[in-house]
């Protein structure tokens, strides 16, 4: 019914068609009637019976055209029907195409609804699982249930306690208990992270990070005990380290030889401990023994064995005596002497009398044997220490070398002149000075025969061609004591007040 209403509304826009050109072309005729004039006047050669005849047929012709219904349903030409069939082509076409396209339209739809609903159902399976490509420690805990992923996480924490830090260096190896320096390990924080890992975004989000997501990978929050750690490598510090044997000099007869000094050998303690931290926070932690290959680091003398070359001069001497000062006071004066011997005081490097004796007592090799305190001889450990110090005392005066720190007993001495004495006093009273020279100082001390010598021995270029002399002015109970320098030709070019000694 449909198509026969087309049809007729298609025959009636034809048939308006054909009649708006009829009415044109008549309308062009009326608008040019000197076309028709001379037409008539072409033809006035003919007979009159001609004329009228043909005149007479064309009203008639024109009449009946006019006559014609365009109204009439019946009426239609070839063009009309050239052009209906054209239009319920292009009809046919459009129909065509429209069912296509809302088929292809119904298709997506239905296609989309379905994609949705695999993507929603697909996430929804996991909602009791851990997602696939989740890992701990490298080991695949995809798809386990919150059971199944509990005894993972438990058996895998129980591991990392019973595995060891193994330290392997060239001669042994040293083992640390994990469990020794862990203080904790927050499991159930990672097990709740991997097992909630996901649920908290939309449908389509959690599709695709269990089909499309990347690895990811957990590892346990371990807290260490850093002092338990510390403790542990400083085991391992002891029982490896070696420290360099310094270069030194030694006296053979009139002449000193040199002692090449050997390097060291230790591991870097903090740098072994970042290696521990390092691998604990790593994912080996969770699968075996970690093994770390630690080498040791070489320790090279302070002083080189080139710096001792130039020190092969005798720069100063001094004696005292003490035969008939008694057995124990002479043994101690001895034990002095051995603990300064053999000193290399470097540039610049300060020397400290007490420092190289004390402590000052029987356990150190020291005897009872007088002392002066307050003035008062007593018997205490390590009476005749103070003789020692003196005799260096003066041994340093005579290398053109003032004290940085010295004190005079209270009460004289009678090895040395007043002035010219340096007493000790643990704790209190000390005997120090600085090496101001280029060359090294060595300091060599023995006790003979009842006298005690100190010498100094460095390059014979230190003392510039001086003599050095200390001198004491003593008046009374005073003495102001004063370094004196000479050169080769004896005379006086050097002068310098030291200090003033007061006695009771």
């Amino acid at each position: 019914m449909e198509r026969k209403d087309d049809n007729n509304d298609i025959i009636r826009k034809a048939r308006q068609k054909a009649k708006q050109e009829k009415e044109e072309k008549e309308s062009l005729t009326k608008e040019n009637p000197d076309e028709n004039k001379l037409e008539n006047n072409i033809n006035i050669e003919n007979t009159d019976e001609e004329n009228n005849e043909q005149l007479e047929n064309k009203v008639e012709e024109n009449n009946n055209e006019e006559d014609e219904d365009f109204n009439n349903k019946e009426y239609v030409n070839s063009e009309d029907l050239q052009i209906i069939k054209e239009e319920i082509i292009k009809d046919d076409e459009h129909t065509k195409k429209d069912v296509k396209k809302k088929k292809k339209t119904y298709i997506k739809i239905g296609c989309f609804l379905l994609l949705i609903t695999v993507m929603y159902f697909g996430a929804k399976r996991y909602d009791s699982l851990v997602y696939p490509n989740i890992t701990l420690y490298e080991e695949d805990v995809s798809k386990l249930n919150e059971q199944q992923l509990n005894e993972k996480v438990s058996d895998l924490a129980n591991n990392i306690n019973n595995n060891k830090i193994i330290i392997k260096l060239d001669d042994k190896d040293y083992e640390i208990l994990l469990s020794n320096i862990i203080d904790k390990l927050d499991v159930v924080k990672v097990e709740n992270e991997i097992m909630s890992y996901g649920k908290d975004k939309t449908f389509l989000e959690q599709f695709g990070l269990i089909y499309l997501g990347v690895k990811r990978n957990y590892n346990f929050n371990i807290n260490l005990n850093n002092e338990a750690l510390e403790k542990e490598v400083n085991k391992i510090y002891d029982d490896t380290h070696l420290s360099p044997i310094e270069p030194t000099l030694e006296m053979n007869g009139d002449k000193l030889n040199i002692i090449e000094g050997k390097n060291g050998k230790s591991i870097n303690d903090k740098n072994l401990e970042n290696k521990i931290i390092e691998k604990i926070n790593s994912n080996e932690v969770g699968k075996s023994n970690i093994i770390i290959k630690e080498e040791y680091e070489q320790i090279k003398p302070k002083i080189d064995n080139k710096d001792l070359e130039g020190v092969d001069y005798k720069i100063s001497s001094a004696t005292t005596y003490y035969g008939g000062t008694g057995y124990n006071r002479g043994l101690n004066i001895s034990n002095a002497a051995r603990k300064i011997d053999k000193t290399l005081l470097m540039p610049g490097q300060e020397f400290s009398y007490e420092d190289k004796v004390s402590p000052v007592d029987l356990s150190n090799g020291y005897y009872m044997a007088p002392v002066i305190i307050n003035g008062t001889h007593k018997n205490a450990p390590g009476g005749g220490v103070c003789q020692v110090s003196t005799t260096l005392y003066n041994t340093q005066l005579k290398a053109g070398i003032l004290p940085t720190e010295r004190y005079n007993h209270s009460k004289s001495v009678a090895y040395v002149q007043r002035g010219l004495d340096a007493t000790l006093a643990t704790g209190s009273k000390n005997l120090r000075f600085k090496n101001p020279y280029d060359y090294p100082i060595y300091i060599h001390a023995y006790a003979v025969g009842g006298q005690i010598t100190v010498e100094f021995w460095s390059n014979k270029s230190v003392l510039d061609g001086k003599k050095y002399t200390p001198v004491s002015f003593v008046k009374g109970n005073v003495a102001n004591t004063y370094l004196y320098g000479y050169n080769n030709k004896g005379e006086l070019i050097y002068k310098k007040y030291i200090d003033t000694s007061i006695y009771k």
